[in-house]
This record gives structure tokens, C-alpha cells and sequence, in this order.
């Protein structure tokens, strides 16, 4: 089976979709190390924040809809807020919310660049 080139956004998704995938599975130890009293509050919702995003790019790679890409690019925002807040108390380690960050901000950056060819 062979894609044709209005298939673009969905080989993006695929992109996207491994590299949010790798996220998960690199944050996944530092998640695990989060202090007990914490892991219901904080590391559950950061888990389920980054899979939201994988789920967000599978629905904007799917149906390829600006409204669908614009929500994956507002999680990708969150994640980042979630990640600010761990730093912040501690809960995780700053090299590894730097990590964490710039392989979101790359993330970001391709979202930006499907949202700016949809406005075209």
C-alpha cells in the first residue's frame, strides 16, 4: 500500500507519534522515582498528560483538522507547565526536566510547522 501525497499529515503524525512515544519511555524512570505521597497526584497526572498528547496526535494525524493540531499544540503547553511545576518542587531533576524539555520543544516546533502549513 502506497500513500499519496494527501496523506502528508498522517506521515507527520507518525513522526510526532515516535517521539512522544520516546518521551514517555525516557521520563519513564524519573516518573517512577517520584516520591510516594506524590505519585497520585503529580506523577499520575503528568503520565496521563503525556499520553493525552499521543492520543491528541493521533486523532490531529487522523483527521487532519487545524482544530485537532491546535489541541495537541495546548497539551504540549501543559506538559510543559507540568514539567516547570516538578522542577520547581523537586520532584524531579532539573537535568532531567531539561531533557524532557527540549525533546518536547522539538515536538512542539513540528506541531508549529503542521499548524502553520494548515493555515496555507
Amino acid at each position: 500500500m502506497s500513500l499519496d501525497p494527501d496523506q502528508a499529515p498522517r506521515q507527520r503524525g507518525l513522526v510526532l507519534l515516535s517521539k512522544a512515544e520516546k518521551l514517555i519511555a525516557d521520563l519513564g524512570p524519573a516518573i517512577d522515582k517520584i516520591p510516594r505521597h506524590q505519585r497520585y497526584r503529580y506523577a499520575a497526572r503528568l503520565e496521563d498528560a503525556l499520553w493525552e498528547l499521543v492520543s491528541r496526535l493521533i486523532e490531529a494525524a487522523a483527521s487532519g483538522q487545524k482544530s485537532k493540531v491546535y489541541r495537541a499544540d495546548e497539551q504540549i503547553r501543559f506538559i510543559h507547565a507540568l514539567l516547570r511545576h516538578g522542577a520547581e518542587r523537586k520532584l524531579l531533576a532539573p537535568a532531567r526536566v531539561g531533557e524532557a524539555a527540549q525533546q518536547l520543544k522539538e515536538i512542539g516546533a513540528m506541531v508549529g510547522a503542521w499548524r502553520a502549513r494548515l493555515k496555507a
